[in-house]
């Protein structure tokens, strides 16, 4: 079975090289073969730089791909190579220099065949060659084995190590843990474990066969300690809250009966699922995929961009509304990028710890944008507050409808957020005042006498202009949308007639009343809307989308 291509950017860039002439094919198997070898897993890299290393040449428009990560890349390439180079039916005998096959290679450097394997995914280069016998197999050039060898010294001398156990070996390892288990020094099994590791320089995992298989012959020594396993969910869970509430990492290895490792690793992994869990949103621009974002958006303290302010002052202005919500969307821009180069298996804790940092300062913007506008609210909600009705419950649902206008604004079509927010508080007690006029037992509320009253904010809109634009707005939509398409506006967006407000209706139960699909709604709404753009105001377009 053919193996697919996982990068549906990387799939289409292959498909394309199928249709490549013989020679030119030859060219870009070379020069993918060098890529492989220059990769790191843990980088990312633009499908532009991977076009023009493989081809030579540079896309002609602009993808909108994303940046590729480079395990996915590294996974994707290999593929590609070992098919391609099948295709090419490349004899050995050609080649200028040696070519080893997996098992050569193993025998040289005296690993196995499966340690061959993990070192393509590291960034060794081999491809299909036919041997001497006429039979298609994985090879890899000399002066490609050589690169991987003078990157990684490291790992394969630990790998040339890990040879076959003999008998001998075998006891020394049970010996060591007779010795430690008499003592009852070690708690775990992994601890003891890695102390025999330390001992006889042999890896983890050859170290717990040989104790198992030793266990089952009924070893003399005192029982070894048992094996915790996999921490279950609901445990990793209660580790992770003991640690939040100030549990030490010393209380929570005797707590839980865990490795000081194995605290960490359970800690990033409950981190990891709280982040991948949160939704985070943001109004894109196409600034931040510039590399140097930090410097320019990010670098300004938050002090400079809007100083600290005192009751009475006025409200930000618009260079100051522009900078902290740029500041504020790229901030969760690259949260959001961070978030999706989380493994979940292991996640690396620097990594979470960036991500939570820019959340964290993502809030503390949000903070400060939410509070610098709290007079705003203040100053609409008194100009609605109707006989019998509390002031505190009508700032409470401004202050709500304040945070979602923070969430929504797109600070890029450069418009005040103080406009935008004065129509988002005001269409919302639109919506909220006729109900509240049949609800006598919610009067009453707290006293906010004290509060600044002294906002200049020329016309700020009130629930009689709000309902003034609801009837422009049917008019509008009269005019220039036929009779489907009105009946689809008017009921989605809940604009119809009435002193109490309708609730909006969904795509699918348009649909079923007018005999038509979800998806088939979804277009007639896309058209209206596209030409209701043309003949609304931005105030207009943001109280029917809004």
């Amino acid at each position: 079975m053919k193996i697919r291509i996982s990068h549906p950017a990387l799939r289409e860039l292959f498909d394309q090289l199928r249709f490549a002439p013989m020679g030119q094919k030859k060219k870009q198997l070379a020069a993918a073969e060098q890529l492989l070898m220059i990769l790191n897993a843990e980088r990312e890299y633009p499908y532009d730089f991977i076009v023009y290393r493989i081809t030579g040449y540079r896309p002609r428009i602009e993808t909108q791909q994303s940046l590729i990560p480079g395990k996915e890349l590294l996974s994707d390439l290999r593929i590609w190579i070992s098919q391609i180079s099948e295709e090419l039916q490349i004899n050995v005998a050609e080649q200028t220099e040696p070519v080893f096959s997996v098992e050569q290679l193993a025998w040289r450097f005296n690993v196995s065949a499966k340690t061959i394997r993990r070192w393509q995914k590291r960034g060794l280069a081999g491809k299909m060659y036919v041997f001497e016998d006429g039979r298609k197999r994985l090879g890899f050039l000399e002066s490609a084995v050589n690169t991987f060898v003078g990157s990684h010294a490291e790992q394969v001398r630990q790998s040339g190590r890990f040879s076959l156990l003999d008998e001998l070996q075998k006891k020394q390892i049970t010996a060591a843990a007779q010795e430690l288990t008499a003592a009852r020094t070690y708690r775990t099994q992994n601890e003891l474990v890695l102390e025999i590791v330390r001992r006889v320089g042999r890896a983890r995992q050859t170290v717990r066969s040989v104790l198992t298989e030793w266990q089952k012959k009924g070893g003399s020594a005192p029982a070894l300690p048992s094996s915790r396993g996999r921490i279950g969910a609901r445990e990793a869970a209660q580790l992770y809250k003991l640690n939040q509430q100030g549990g030490s990492i010393g209380e929570l290895m005797q707590r839980f009966g865990r490795s000081r490792s194995s605290i960490y690793r359970i800690m990033n992994q409950q981190r990891a699922k709280e982040l991948l869990g949160r939704r985070i949103e943001y109004i894109d621009s196409e600034e931040f995929l510039k590399e140097d974002i930090r410097q320019r958006i990010l670098l300004t303290p938050l002090e400079e961009i809007a100083p600290g302010r005192d009751a009475d002052t006025v409200l930000l202005s618009r260079r100051q509304e522009m900078e902290l919500f740029r500041r504020y969307n790229c901030l969760k821009f690259l949260a959001h990028r961070e978030c999706g180069q989380i493994e979940r298996g292991r996640p690396r804790s620097d990594r979470l710890h960036r991500i939570e940092m820019l959340l964290a300062e993502a809030d503390t913007v949000k903070k400060y944008i939410i509070e610098a506008n709290m007079p705003l609210v203040v100053s609409i909600a008194g100009k609605h507050l109707a006989p019998g009705q509390g002031m505190s419950e009508l700032v409470s649902e401004g202050s709500v409808a304040l945070m979602a206008a923070v969430e929504k604004f797109d600070y890029n079509r450069g418009y005040r957020f103080s406009t935008y927010a004065s129509w988002a508080i005001a269409k919302d007690f639109a919506r909220l005042i006729p109900a509240e006029f049949q609800r006598p037992d919610r009067a009453g509320g707290a006293d906010f006498t004290n509060l600044p009253a002294n906002i200049r904010i020329e016309q700020l809109p009130d629930v009689a202009a709000v309902e003034q634009a609801r009837r422009d707005l049917r008019k509008i939509i009269e005019n220039n949308l036929d009779a489907r398409e009105q009946y689809v506006i008017l009921n989605h967006y809940a604009l119809g007639t009435g002193v109490i407000p309708q609730k909006p209706k969904t795509l699918k139960q348009i649909g079923d009343e007018l005999d038509l699909s979800k998806e088939r709604v979804r277009q007639i709404e896309l058209q209206a809307l596209q030409k209701l753009r043309q003949s609304l105001s931005p105030e207009q377009f943001d109280l029917l989308t809004g």
